[in-house]
């Protein structure tokens, strides 16, 4: 699905993934290949339906998108440029050369003379959504390519240079292909789109790798586009940290998007492979583990729903993070559905065909399985499958719960493993495992730095990009093969329950129970000492000492930390104790100045690694004009506060102090001893 920062009302399907002959399903499956046979074979029927319907209009040969109506009597008459190229791969896929043509061509004749096409028609032939995406139209040329892979043929080459030629000219100088024109923006004017789509150079990149060995006129042109394709997807949308990709660029403010629509995985694994640069199909376990509260810091993306009347269930794939319920609206302020938790078909499919690529093929199985559950079984829906299960707002456009040629082809592609992007069948030789799982630890208890022995099955045979973790801790190996690994309990963790998983390739294993004794290096003490030399430590400091706080000059600088002193404390494993939250005891003096404040910063990184994912900040503490030492404590209540809190592994934690308010400066009591008293410190919610 092509995921803009500008969605258009319409359901737009700008996604799909082709397929190879359903005798490349695994053997040993014989009873569900027959099963996928007649699912794909129900798929392709409706397919066809869905084309036959266009005929003697000027769309003659394309096919209806979606099974939709006004009313009883009165179909909507739409076809979406992304349809028509995953019907087309579908038909060849069928073996159906016939049907395929018949868009093929008909999608020629409809071609731009500057390479593209608008995202949809009418049935007759008119515009429907007038906006020229990238996405739709790189679809478009891998349709083609398929075709001239499939059967030899060089037919439609000049329709894929044109279209590529108009793809190129959108390239910005940080690599990324941007969204393409619009005639939303400006009533009555073609501009360029803002933002640069993940999605949309997904889509590009082979397709540019393709054709610049294709056409010798393009070579240099088309590979250099590729290079700073790659370039923007590898270093300006990829999180490294979090091992995903996030939804684009936004050229107008030069800032990335929060948002993760699910499919920028999966189609990023497919488009790039599983590992490069970048380890891709980490991207597979991030969709697959997320399980969060529904923002886009804290998503989850595998809902479990009820699918018929019957209150009977099944587990899937939700297009975006959040589902929450939160009432949505269109661009223009609308009410537009809310914004719960669905199941996104097409998408689902996505991730069934990236899992089987990456040799998972027990979980690409078991994701068709619960997709088949939706397809039609009688009457014109016979063998369609929904877009989405409930109907809901994805964050960006309220999707539909008719059949569809995105999810019904998506289906047949999925079930055939092929993989559009690159115009090739996949063999599921990639490389990965299936389902890691561990049997037994050996000892089951032990300090931080011992050594334990992990048996169990498809662990791999070396250790790759694989993973031993216990609880949010990364352990260190010294052996590792296909039924066995040992490794080292990593050092503070804190004592009590650690649950040990092994990650394979971007596939997790069950969660095996290990005790950590005492003396693993966990925190001794939730409370932090503020100490001399820009330093929080657990022990107490030996004598009294003071730093100066610069005075604010007179300027307001409430909530932004300005002059402020820093201290910090790093290398912390604990565990987030939900019962409690931060508290501190700060004794500050302004000495003889009036109208002075001090106000404190707290900012969590769990994982060590630079970014802030907890940041407190207080309200100022107003001192007073008497020369001693005053308490300024959480109880003066949090100013701001964002992000969630999370298990600390490797973490550190800063805080910072300044004069929020006032002239003059002010002094923080540090290194106090227990003795001293008046010790400034910070307790926190961690054990």
């Amino acid at each position: 699905m092509l995921t803009s920062f500008k969605k258009s009302y319409a359901l737009v399907l700008l996604a799909f993934i082709m397929v190879v002959q359903i005798t490349l399903l695994p053997a040993g499956r014989a009873e569900a290949a027959a099963d996928y046979a007649l699912a794909s074979d129900r798929a392709y029927a409706w397919l066809k339906a869905q084309q036959d319907l266009t005929a003697g209009f000027s769309v003659d040969g394309m096919v209806d998108s979606f099974d939709d109506w006004w009313n009883a009597n009165d179909r909507v008459q739409i076809v979406y440029t992304y349809d028509q190229a995953v019907a087309a791969i579908a038909f060849m896929l069928k073996n159906d050369r016939v049907r395929a043509e018949k868009v093929l061509n008909k999608m020629a004749q409809f071609q731009d003379p500057d390479g593209s096409w608008i995202n949809s028609y009418w049935w007759n032939g008119a515009g429907e959504e007038i906006r020229k995406h990238v996405g739709p139209v790189a679809w478009m040329a891998m349709a083609y390519m398929a075709y001239e892979k499939k059967y030899g043929s060089t037919t439609y080459q000049p329709n894929v240079k044109k279209s590529l030629d108009w793809i190129v000219s959108f390239q910005k100088a940080n690599g990324g292909i941007s969204g393409g024109t619009t005639t939303w923006d400006v009533p009555g004017a073609v501009t360029n789109e803002v933002w640069t789509s993940t999605e949309h150079n997904q889509d590009v990149y082979n397709l540019l790798k393709y054709y610049a060995n294709i056409f010798p006129d393009r070579t240099t042109t088309y590979n250099n586009a590729a290079t700073g394709v790659k370039t923007f997807l590898d270093n300006v949308v990829w999180n490294d940290t979090l091992k995903r990709w996030n939804g684009g660029w936004k050229n107008d403010t030069n800032l990335l998007d929060p948002s993760v629509p699910m499919d920028v995985n999966p189609w990023g694994v497919l488009a790039l492979g599983l590992s490069g640069t970048r380890d891709y199909k980490q991207s597979l376990a991030y969709v697959d583990n997320a399980n969060g509260t529904g923002t886009t810091s804290s998503p989850k993306y595998v809902q479990t729903l009820t699918y018929d009347d019957a209150g009977n269930l099944m587990t899937a794939y939700d297009f975006d993070w959040q589902y929450d319920c939160a009432a949505a609206t269109t661009q223009t302020g609308a009410p537009n559905g809310q914004k719960c938790a669905d199941i996104w078909l097409e998408g689902s499919a996505f991730m069934s065909t990236a899992h089987f690529m990456n040799g998972n093929t027990a979980k690409a199985d078991s994701i068709l399985d619960e997709m088949i559950k939706k397809q039609g079984t009688s009457g014109t829906l016979l063998g369609g499958l929904p877009y989405s299960l409930k109907g809901s707002n994805n964050s960006y456009w309220k999707m539909s719960q008719q059949n569809c040629v995105s999810s019904t082809g998506w289906l047949i592609i999925a079930i055939a493993r092929f993989n559009p992007f690159t115009g090739n069948a996949l063999t599921g030789g990639g490389g990965g495992v299936v389902s890691p799982s561990i049997g037994s630890l050996s000892p089951a208890a032990g300090a931080a730095g011992s050594s334990v022995t992990i048996t169990g099955t498809n662990f791999g045979a070396t250790k790759g990009a694989s993973t031993v973790k216990f609880g949010s801790a990364t352990a260190a190996t010294t052996a590792w093969s296909a039924t066995s690994i040992t490794a080292t309990v990593p050092a503070g963790l804190a004592a009590g329950a650690a649950n040990v998983t092994v990650t394979v390739n971007g596939t997790a294993s069950n969660a095996a129970a290990f005790t950590v004794t005492t003396g693993s290096g966990g925190i001794s003490s939730n409370v932090l000492y503020v100490r001399s030399g820009a330093a929080l430590s657990f022990t107490a400091g030996t004598g009294t000492a003071s730093d100066a706080i610069t005075g604010a000059g007179g300027t307001n600088h409430d909530g932004t930390p300005a002059n402020e002193r820093t201290y910090t404390i790093s290398g912390i494993n604990g565990t987030y104790d939900s019962s409690k939250s931060t508290a501190f005891d700060l004794f500050v003096d302004a000495g003889t100045a009036v109208g002075s404040g001090v106000q404190v910063q707290v900012i969590y990184d769990f994982n060590g690694n630079g970014t802030s994912l907890r940041t407190e900040t207080y309200n100022y503490f107003a001192t007073n004009p008497v020369t001693d030492w005053e308490t300024y404590t959480q109880t003066n209540g949090i100013k701001t506060a964002s992000g969630s809190f999370a298990n600390m592994a490797n973490g550190k934690i800063t805080i910072k102090v300044w004069n929020a308010i006032g002239n003059g400066g002010s002094t923080l009591r540090v290194d106090a001893s227990t003795a001293n008293g008046q010790q400034s410190k910070i307790s926190i919610p961690f054990h």
